[in-house]
């Protein structure tokens, strides 16, 4: 009797260390899950700041769908380190690079996307050509939101969406994707598209000059007249920050130094229709869209103007 006591003693007791076991094991699992959680979105937040501008984020985060944060982290080095990435090209729907691993020949990636077709690109061309000044800050460098918005109101996003995969190959021994070669192209075109982010709309599908040349032929004559308007209209403000000093204060400063009066002599003349500038200087050869023509001019128009009234001002 004392033995079977005993034994269903031993037996309870192994039950319950074998719970607490399973209980702390839990917990510790929990723990772990917990901690990887952060340890992830931090990874993450650390990838998309590793661009400069909203788009280059944009770009990340579009990539990091793909949902191996840990592997795009290794490539971040490889950029970090200028000597490794080479031959860096991109044409429509594709980017190829040659990246420099442990190997003595860089390896080859080439990442391919998918291209806006050619009748969603008319659709989104005929929105752009009501965005003129949109479409200077792009040439600028930059990329306004509401460029961006324009491409998702059409379902075209500028930036592709890798959470079904990625489309790409490495010719290093690791094929996994994203190997640390992959996701170096991809955070580098980051930095690149920071400041030419027309790279994302060629990557879609239409290189700069045919987006102008597609433009150019989509605006009718009554557009083009509409530009000028939009330009030379108060809707669009041109600050000067010019330093204003009238006669008067001239006159008192020549007192003060006790000279003679400031022998100022010049002609005010109103602007006309023919901006003289440019009918010397021409337009830049290498510029044959006459979109651009006519927001130039209508951006000397407006600049002549307000010298002209500024000047006027002064001389009162």
């Amino acid at each position: 009797m004392i033995k079977i006591d005993n034994r269903k003693k031993e037996f309870m007791n192994n039950r319950r260390i074998k719970r607490k076991k399973q209980e702390i094991s839990q917990k510790k699992t929990e723990f772990e899950r917990q901690r990887t959680h952060e340890e992830v979105e931090q990874i993450k937040i650390d990838l998309i700041n590793f661009a400069q501008t909203s788009w280059g984020k944009q770009w990340i985060q579009s990539n990091l769908k793909i949902g191996r944060p840990f592997r795009m982290q290794r490539g971040i080095e490889y950029v970090r380190d200028k000597r490794r990435l080479d031959n860096f090209s991109i044409i429509p729907g594709q980017i190829f690079a040659t990246v420099q691993g442990t190997a003595p020949t860089p390896y080859r990636v080439k990442i391919r996307f998918e291209t806006i077709l050619e009748e969603e690109w008319k659709i989104i061309l005929k929105k752009l050509t009501n965005k003129t000044i949109n479409i200077i800050e792009l040439l600028e460098g930059s990329l306004p939101e509401e460029i961006i918005t324009i491409f998702n109101k059409s379902k075209c996003s500028l930036f592709p969406d890798a959470s079904k995969g990625l489309n790409a190959t490495c010719s290093c021994p690791d094929k996994a994707i994203p190997c640390k070669h992959i996701a170096a192209v991809i955070l580098y075109l980051a930095r690149v598209i920071d400041f030419n982010p027309f790279l994302l709309l060629e990557l879609r599908g239409k290189p700069k000059s045919e987006i102008f040349t597609d433009l150019s032929l989509a605006q009718p004559s009554k557009s083009r007249k509409n530009i000028e308007k939009t330009l030379l209209n108060n809707k669009i403000e041109f600050k000067f920050n010019i330093p204003k000093i009238s006669i008067q204060e001239l006159s008192k400063m020549q007192k003060k130094l006790g000279e003679d009066d400031f022998n100022i002599d010049f002609k005010l003349k109103k602007p006309g229709k023919i901006i003289e500038t440019l009918e010397n200087l021409g337009v830049p050869q290498n510029i044959e869209n006459k979109a651009f023509e006519i927001v130039l001019r209508a951006i000397y128009q407006k600049i002549t103007s307000e010298i002209y009234l500024m000047s006027s001002e002064l001389t009162k």
